[in-house]
């Protein structure tokens, strides 16, 4: 096993509206890395946790000052929501309460699944506190989640009829696909973080059930109006599908780029990991160089 080329340097609470979270800050070891413009990332959910995300992508910690925070109401930032606390719009002001923490003028943000959505709002709010965004299958639109969904949840009743394990297979291919003993011991770690309680407030009884209070996120409409530069990440059989995200990536023009991950499902830094890692660290390199 290698010896990691960053430390943790930071773990703090910060004051957002409702309560405090926790965020981690990891800084390279390397001078010319750590001088390079922070990476800011969030998990999916709601009510995940980035701890998870973490174990699977502490190498990109090896590049750049890195930042992992958890929401509020999630594993490391307990606190009980109020219903009009749980808004997109709520969520997306807890990136700047932490760069303003931390004294970070801009990031490059990150965020997975729901936090895509997150992030994606928070880019929209605070253009000039974000120098690039980067989505890892990220939620941009509800209804379209839904009807994604329920695409693949007839190809699987087409095929293997109405009597399937609906759930378990849907988790099989969708969720997460890779078959290794510790990969699915990661996932079982990442659940028993999560705060099942605000998912199914917020969301929904599964990936698939939507009965929560996003129904109405959208965010196509809004695409016109990044001007970041912006990555998409997806699997190959992602809930948040190759089509949808390829939609996005038109609609966001030159400055977005689509990568699409072969064989991997919604746990996309999962299933293909060292590509994920590599895919994110290269397009950062990029940016790394057009501004040097």
């Amino acid at each position: 096993m290698g010896i990691n080329r960053h430390s943790l340097e930071a773990v703090r609470t910060v004051s957002v509206d409702g309560g405090f979270i926790e965020l981690r800050y990891y800084q390279p070891h390397a001078v010319e890395a750590a001088d390079r413009v922070p990476l800011l990332i969030t998990h999916g959910g709601p009510g995940g946790s980035s701890v998870g995300l973490y174990d699977a992508l502490n190498p990109l910690a090896d590049q750049r000052p890195t930042i992992f925070y958890d929401q509020l109401g999630s594993f490391a930032s307990p606190a009980d929501l109020l219903p009009e606390q749980m808004t997109l719009k709520r969520f997306a002001t807890e990136p700047r309460c932490i760069l303003d923490q931390l004294g970070i003028a801009r990031a490059h943000v990150f965020g997975h699944s729901w936090g895509g959505a997150v992030m994606t709002q928070f880019c929209l709010n605070h253009p000039d506190r974000v120098a690039a965004l980067l989505l890892s299958s990220p939620l941009l639109s509800t209804q379209r989640w839904i009807a994604d969904c329920n695409q693949l949840i007839n190809n699987i009743q087409r095929e293997l009829g109405e009597s399937v394990d609906l759930e378990t297979e849907f988790e099989r291919r969708h969720f997460c696909r890779s078959d290794q003993a510790s990969d699915q011991e990661a996932v079982r770690c990442e659940r028993q973080r999560g705060n099942n309680k605000l998912y199914r407030q917020m969301w929904g009884p599964s990936e698939f059930q939507h009965q929560g209070r996003l129904s109405d996120l959208e965010l196509f409409p809004s695409f016109q109006n990044i001007s970041k530069p912006t990555l998409l990440i997806c699997g190959e059989y992602d809930t948040a599908t190759p089509q949808t995200l390829e939609d996005a990536r038109s609609m966001l023009g030159d400055r977005a780029r689509l990568e699409v991950l072969k064989d991997a499902g919604h746990k996309t830094y999962i299933d293909r990991n060292q590509t994920f890692i590599a895919v994110v660290n290269h397009f950062l390199d990029q940016l790394d160089e057009s501004a040097g």
